[in-house]
């Protein structure tokens, strides 16, 4: 039995909204890459394409990589979510490059996002300074001890200390040398970050003067640290992390 030309197109119609059902359903990338290659004139083309960048930006946010971000921007150079995808790139590569804190990777940085925030620009470039010179400080083993925090000899240990030597190796004089103290638990999972001077001149809050006298080549200064550690699950390791350097007759880098 032939059907009338309403009877196919409707009969048509329907067969496209079950194939775009069985799509639907299946809710992937290839799902509806394929559907998009067998359907280009499908009216509902739109909406797949549009839960195809869905899909696409929803993957780059749970593989954390640059790549998947990538495939986005690359599928979908004009897509509607560009502007979103770029700057969750951003913030990937910006966090990516302070949890690997290498020249590297602020490196990688500056150069996929020169025109990116002055702080964050900052950060990078300091960063690449310290390893410039990082071979020449010289750490010794951390010392642990329990102290008082009010520093008061009598009152109860309710704190910690933690005493790093390092040496200036170089043949350069240091007047700014920050650090950033991790702490990680037992399985050696990062569970938080402090930041304090080994020598600087001027910081946030009042220091000894001593703190203020740049570091001589040779010389051995001792970064100290104390805190309470409310984190129960730091189990004693640490991993001292140079963050920034300036040395004798460099202007402050604002």
């Amino acid at each position: 039995m032939r059907l009338a030309p309403l009877a196919l197109a409707l009969a048509l119609a329907l067969t496209a909204c079950d194939d775009f059902s069985a799509v639907q359903k299946a809710d992937t990338i290839e799902a509806y890459e394929q559907y998009i290659q067998d359907n280009p004139e499908s009216r509902m083309l739109l909406q797949a394409q549009e839960r195809l960048q869905t899909l696409y930006l929803e993957k780059a946010k749970a593989e954390k990589t640059l790549e998947a971000y990538d495939a986005y921007l690359a599928r979908f150079p004009e897509g509607m979510y560009v502007e979103k995808a770029m700057k969750e790139r951003e913030e990937f590569l910006y966090a990516w490059a302070s949890e690997e804190d290498s020249a590297e990777g602020w490196t990688k940085y500056l150069d996929e996002y020169p025109k990116a925030d002055r702080k964050k620009k900052k950060q990078a470039r300091d960063r690449i300074a310290v390893a410039g010179y990082e071979e020449n400080l010289v750490q010794a083993e951390p010392v642990f001890e329990r102290v008082n925090l009010a520093e008061d000899p009598n009152g109860e240990k309710n704190g910690w200390g933690i005493s790093v030597d390092v040496t200036n190796k170089g043949d350069k004089t240091i007047e700014d040398l920050r650090y950033r103290v991790r702490f990680f638990d037992a399985d050696g999972k990062k569970i938080g970050d402090k930041t304090w001077p080994l020598v600087a001149q001027n910081w946030g809050v009042p220091m000894e003067e001593e703190k203020k006298v740049p570091v001589k080549p040779g010389e051995t200064r001792t970064w100290y640290w104390m805190d309470a550690f409310p984190e129960a699950d730091w189990k004693g390791t640490i991993k001292l992390i140079p963050v920034k350097i300036r040395f004798e007759g460099e202007a402050e880098d604002e």
